[in-house]
């Protein structure tokens, strides 16, 4: 055992003494991993991380932030426990998937024109605020693109020549005295521009990318996530030799955020203001007939003051009525809800908060509303296709179920109270025989127009709300800290530099060593092989 161990000693100390013996390999590979690490540390342009933070902020109900709106219908919306039809709720990773969408993405890298790459001739640096030219195009010809095209730009005898390469038409040349130009390229036009104040022609390279793929660059090198579990905030960063230009597409990206976020709730507050309009519509034609009936009535049957001969009967029935009300109300509203769902034109629109059901009904159409919500704006920001609409359209439709077993519930429980109810009213009416039919049926004319009046009055109450609710105009997210630049350099690393001297110290002559020994051994064994 121990001479199998000084063997291995033995054989270790001849390997390195192997090694030490071909030093200058080694001190001429240190020599030329410094002027490589060199090279890397000044060559390599210095990249710095920027970052943005923003928070999400949730949609909030009108009556409750506003003081003094209501009134009458305040009070009866509280009676009802009607809450707002505006307020939400903050999905954070949808909204992190919306704000890293192609689509979103796309739209910045086409603004910007990151999508455009400039270097001067042998020069891997693209250039972006000192780039001498700016190639431009319209949005419908960047959508048509199926890949880069590649131009050499060239200043020759005192004109500007253009050469144009690209998969699907090939080679393509340009002349041009002076900028600016119109490229008419066969797979569409490109506008070519002096950028800065220099109007010197100059040679350059330019790359053009759809933006499309531009937007898949992006979202592999920008990191987008939340703060923490437990908060609204979110952190964008990315890194660039090019700060401008990063802190300019943070920025940019955020604004379009806002925008895409400000234009679906418009869509939304539109919807529901025309469901709303069209429902004080037919809630007015009710209460003008209503109101004829009443006078005709009253004029043919000599009525004057019916209220004062019957107030002895009115106070004991003024609590019923009152229930009553509520209850004919509720149906009602019961039923305007289900009409709305069965309607095969909503299927997918998020139902108007009517009324605030409690337990598990809440719990089902709050969660069916969310759903729409959530497909809504993600179609809004990409396509039906979305494997993520797909998901929630079939969340929607499962849900859609439970929506309508609760309000057959609500149908069921609200019609039992109603006739409970109606049951102690005609107790009551027992015992008002001497009061003569006609005033009966001017009781119950009263009260279908009470009835009427409520409606009109939450479904006006409602309008407001969510006319106010668009008027605010309030930003989907509040900028905490807008792009800004950190200060230490992200790269060249020194430390990188460092160890891949020292790997390539190390490693480049003992490989280079192994294979000489192994070649020389080869020839040996082949030279023996051919003298036997």
């Amino acid at each position: 055992m121990d001479a199998t161990k000084d063997k291995e000693v033995v054989g270790l100390k001849t390997l390195i003494v192997g090694y030490i013996a071909h030093w200058r390999l080694f001190l001429g590979t240190f020599a030329a991993a410094c002027i490589i690490g060199v090279l890397y540390l000044w060559l390599y342009p210095r990249t710095y991380e920027i970052m943005a933070r923003i928070q999400l902020q949730e949609d909030e109900g009108i009556t409750g932030s506003i003081p003094g709106l209501g009134g009458d219908a305040a009070g009866l919306m509280k009676s009802f426990g009607l809450g707002s039809i505006m307020g939400g709720s903050i999905m954070l990773e949808d909204e992190l998937n919306i704000i890293k969408s192609n689509v979103m993405m796309r739209r910045v890298a086409f603004t910007l024109g990151t999508n455009v790459e400039y270097s001067h001739p042998l020069s891997f640096y693209h250039l972006y605020n000192t780039t001498p030219y700016r190639l431009t195009t319209d949005s419908a010809t960047d959508r048509r693109l199926l890949g880069d095209i590649r131009f050499k730009v060239r200043a020759d005898g005192g004109q500007i020549k253009v050469r144009s390469k690209s998969e699907r038409v090939g080679k393509h040349q340009f002349a041009f005295a002076s900028l600016p130009a119109v490229i008419e390229h066969p797979e569409g036009s490109f506008r070519l521009d002096y950028a800065g104040a220099g109007r010197e022609p100059v040679d350059l390279n330019i790359r053009y990318k759809p933006s499309g793929w531009a937007a898949e660059e992006m979202d592999k090198e920008f990191l987008i996530e939340e703060y923490s579990k437990s908060s609204n905030i979110i952190e964008l960063s990315c890194t660039d030799y090019e700060r401008d230009r990063a802190i300019q597409t943070l920025n940019l990206l955020i604004e379009y955020y806002n925008r895409e976020a400000e234009t679906f709730k418009q869509k939304r507050h539109s919807k529901a203001l025309a469901y709303l309009d069209a429902r004080i519509d037919s809630v007015t034609y009710a209460l003008r007939t209503i109101e004829f009936r009443i006078a005709e009535y009253k004029h043919r049957n000599a009525m004057t003051d019916v209220e004062y001969d019957v107030q002895f009967y009115v106070n004991q029935m003024r609590d019923i009525q009152t229930k009553l009300i509520e209850l004919e109300t509720q149906i009602y509203l019961i039923r305007l809800m289900d009409d709305f769902v069965k309607n095969p034109s909503n299927k997918y629109t998020p139902m108007p908060g009517l009324m605030s059901p409690e337990g598990d009904k809440a719990t089902s159409i709050q969660n069916y509303n969310q759903v729409l919500i959530e497909r809504a704006r993600i179609i809004q920001n990409s396509n039906e296709q979305n494997p993520l609409v797909a998901n929630l359209t079939i969340q929607a439709d499962k849900l859609r179920e439970s929506v309508f077993l609760s309000i057959a519930n609500m149908q069921t429980a609200s019609g039992q109270a109603l006739a409970s109810v109606k049951e102690k009213e005609q107790q009551i009416f027992a015992l008002m025989r001497r009061i003569p039919d006609q005033e009966r049926d001017y009781i119950d004319l009263k009260r279908e127009q009470e009835i009427i009046q409520g409606i009109y009055l939450i479904l006006l109450q409602k309008k407001e709300e969510t006319a106010l609710q668009e008027g605010l105009n309030q930003d989907k997210v509040k900028i905490v800290d807008p792009a800004f630049v950190k200060k230490k350099a992200v790269a060249p690393r020194k430390i990188f530099a460092a160890i891949g001297i020292m790997m390539l110290t190390l490693i480049f002559p003992v490989v280079w060593l192994f294979i000489k020994d192994q070649i020389l051994e080869i020839a040996a064994e082949y030279r023996r092989r051919k003298r036997n």
